[in-house]
């Protein structure tokens, strides 16, 4: 959305003093939209995470399941599993979750195809698996596409909010605000022999 009166300096600032009804509602439009994409870019975040972390629960559910079938099984024809079977279920377990810490987390990596790359160690303990790395490659790619439609917004990444006023003074920002503006302000509105200010 493009703005007249609100600029990415006003933003910084923190705050707009109002000296007309448009800058009011661009003001107030603004404050709306912030709220809006902070939210939807604090969900995209949320869902990501959530994802992140369920996957691990589920893969050490399915192991657990299918390394108990694949016992049983064994048991009913009086064999065993191989001990490098074992050992390379939990090296790729390991290893997958070292992965996806780092790229993820400590270097904020969120390319898909990145994403995609970290999960093949999970193919290592089961080719059933490939829903999971399916499944990253899809919440990264939403990630990626809600951060660049967000980052076209005034005000990305953390939206903040304006604190806008209405002081009927030459300043035009909170931070050009001075005693003597405020003190002719409250002479015009509220004439007085000036021993209060």
């Amino acid at each position: 959305m493009t703005y007249k009166y609100i600029t990415q300096e006003v933003i910084d600032s923190g705050g707009r003093n109002i000296t007309s009804p448009e800058m009011f509602a661009e003001a107030r439009l603004y404050n709306i939209e912030a709220v809006k994409n902070y939210s939807k870019r604090h969900r995209t975040h949320a869902v990501f995470n959530i994802w992140m972390v369920l996957q691990f629960i589920l893969l050490i559910y399915k192991t657990y399941t299918l390394m108990m079938n694949t016992h049983n099984e064994q048991l009913a024809k009086g064999t065993t599993t191989p001990g490098w079977r074992i050992a390379l279920a939990i090296v790729a377990f390991l290893v997958y979750a070292g992965l996806i810490f780092y790229f993820v987390y400590v270097k904020c990596c969120h390319e898909r195809f990145v994403v995609l790359l970290i999960s093949l160690p999970v193919l290592a303990l089961s080719i059933g698996f490939i829903g999971i790395a399916a499944m990253n490659f899809c919440m990264s790619w939403y990630y990626d596409v809600v951060e660049e439609e967000l980052s076209k917004e005034l005000g990305y990444p953390s939206f903040p909010r304006l604190l806008i006023t209405t002081v009927n003074s030459d300043a035009d920002s909170v931070t050009n605000l001075t005693f003597d503006s405020i003190r002719e302000k409250a002479n015009r509105d509220h004439p007085h022999d000036g021993t209060f200010l």
